[in-house]
């Protein structure tokens, strides 16, 4: 075939040269199109590989942070919760103290209210006495001043 070619540059027309000269130039053009659009698809997979592990970078430290987002809530909320209990148990003991406080100042009234009554009752007791002693006295004075 190179023969051909070679006996058509030298034996034809110049429209033939400028013909094989248009198809080698196709060819080199095309193969240097080859190339870029292979350099183009390995640069495409390079920029697909990089943008994955960026993607798979960024959901690792978007997990991360949601992770400690939902601990320190836990950790939160475990702490209310057991000042919650606290606060109940402060709450129930301060109740029984306060019931057993009230029970015992009832209690405390009765006592006084029968310490009251027998106090009371021995005061009248010592009037009469006074009260019968003064009648002696006036029942003496009256032997007497007969």
């Amino acid at each position: 075939m190179e023969a051909s070619i070679i006996d058509v540059l030298l034996n034809g027309s110049p429209m033939a040269a400028f013909a094989v000269f248009l198809i080698y130039l196709y060819r080199t053009q095309q193969a240097r199109m080859d190339s870029l659009v292979d350099k183009f698809q390995l640069q495409l997979e390079a920029i697909r590989k990089e943008y994955k592990e960026d993607v798979t970078e960024l959901r690792g430290r978007y997990d991360s942070v949601i992770s400690e987002q939902n601990s320190a809530r836990d950790r939160i909320k475990d702490g209310i919760e057991d000042r919650l209990r606290k606060v109940h148990s402060n709450l129930s003991s301060i109740s029984s103290t306060c019931q057993s406080i009230a029970i015992s100042q009832e209690v405390s009234k009765d006592e006084l209210n029968t310490i009251s009554q027998n106090v009371e009752a021995g005061l009248s007791a010592i009037k009469d006495m006074q009260d019968q002693a003064r009648i002696r006295d006036i029942a003496k004075q009256a032997l007497i001043d007969k």
